[in-house]
């Protein structure tokens, strides 16, 4: 098989040629969006929570391609513990207002580039000007008390506001949302909460997507998280949905696959969309002749598996110190891909009280390698860690 027609697509945020089992996800954002174009209408916003490596971000992405064709005012940003909330999200917008400059009559953006301008200075303090592609007067007294939620809802409302004029929606998309801090999560929700409070909600959607342990962080940051958003968990594909997975790519190439090979190489991959790129790439490169046989897969299911552990698996081991990785190996042994009580691991471990872990436990969740499905628990974030570990 030519390597250079290899269709499959392993790697971060990469989208898979065929997008299989996340249908009824976009077609219910389909119905958001019409909704919001056709009645000015908006409907409650999103979290998007699952383990690493399933499609969150591929998901995302589709959701702005959705909507920025159509011309939606749209933003995207990566949380991250390094950069506050408040200014990543601030020059994403940049980049929204400066798009929609261009698409639509500047006379009916004045006056959210005015307040915009406004909440935008009051957050980067060290900024004199922003340039939004259009000449416009500071709107003063909206969006600009320099109160991160309180501003953000009043925003909100402006976008909302001029997107009903507009006959568009505004969309928000945040990726890796469990990276925010507890304040700025309180923002969200409150103005998530402000805009849907209105006989007829505004036309202003937020996409947040994370780990497992999102819906929880939400809640903490305000009680009312458990009723402000529709949870849409994303998990692994079902069989079929890995079957068309894997088999749809190859197929629009005019190659096919030997019946054992591709319950083999599904085998190998688990269900979990990273992996079942990676195994396609590796067996398409191995394989001679069409159809795809049993022996390819072996060879390049070998080469898939060792991809996956020098570049998803290990880099995360090595960054834990030797304390962190008795833990893993507890976690691994006593649950392997199960959340595990906390309570469990002090048995495994040997040790007397779960405080005796909390350093441990603390550190590999700052890390990213674990996180906490609900108080008490551990379990790890990539799909197949648990056997990498034991392999170790």
């Amino acid at each position: 098989m030519d390597p250079a027609t290899n269709p499959y697509r392993p790697g971060a945020g990469r989208r898979p040629p065929v997008l299989a089992g996340r249908e009824p996800i976009l077609e219910a954002f389909s119905t958001v969006r019409r909704r919001a174009e056709e009645l000015g209408e908006g409907d409650r916003s999103w979290v998007l929570n699952g383990l690493r490596g399933v499609g969150k971000t591929v998901l995302l992405n589709e959701l702005l391609g959705q909507v920025t064709q159509k011309g939606w005012i749209a933003a995207k940003v990566e949380a991250t513990s390094s950069t506050p909330l408040s200014l990543s999200l601030s020059q994403a917008l940049v980049r929204a207002m400066r798009t929609a400059t261009g698409q639509h009559p500047v006379p009916r953006l004045r006056r959210l580039l005015g307040v915009f301008e406004a909440f935008y200075l009051k957050l980067n303090a060290a900024t004199q000007t922003v340039s939004l592609g259009a000449d416009v007067d500071l709107v003063k007294g909206i969006a600009d008390t320099g109160r991160f939620a309180d501003d953000l809802a009043a925003l909100f409302e402006v976008l909302g506001e001029t997107a009903v004029d507009l006959g568009i929606g505004t969309l928000i998309l945040v990726d890796e949302l469990q990276e925010a801090a507890p304040s700025e999560l309180t923002a969200v929700n409150t103005a998530v909460h402000q805009i849907g409070q209105g006989a007829t909600p505004l036309p202003v959607m937020f996409v947040g997507a994370g780990l497992p342990s999102l819906p929880a962080q939400l809640a903490d940051a305000t009680s009312y998280a458990e009723r402000l958003y529709d949870y849409r968990p994303i998990g692994l594909l079902s069989a079929d949905a890995a079957r068309t997975a894997l088999v749809g790519p190859s197929a629009e190439r005019g190659v096919r696959w030997e019946p054992d090979a591709l319950d083999q190489a599904l085998a190998v991959a688990g269900g979990y969309p990273y992996f079942i790129q990676a195994v396609g790439k590796h067996v398409w490169d191995a394989a001679v002749t069409d159809p795809i046989t049993a022996d390819d897969v072996s060879v390049g299911g070998e080469s898939a598996r060792r991809e996956v552990d020098e570049g998803l698996y290990r880099s995360r081991w090595e960054r834990a110190t030797p304390a962190q990785r008795d833990l893993l190996r507890a976690l691994a042994t006593t649950g392997g891909e199960e959340a595990v009580a906390m309570s469990d691991l002090v048995v495994a471990m040997g040790k007397r009280r779960v405080s005796d872990l909390s350093v441990a436990r603390n550190e590999l969740i700052k890390k990213g390698l674990v996180y906490a499905p609900e108080r008490g628990v551990l379990a790890f974030t990539v799909p197949g860690m648990s056997d990498f570990v034991l392999r170790q």
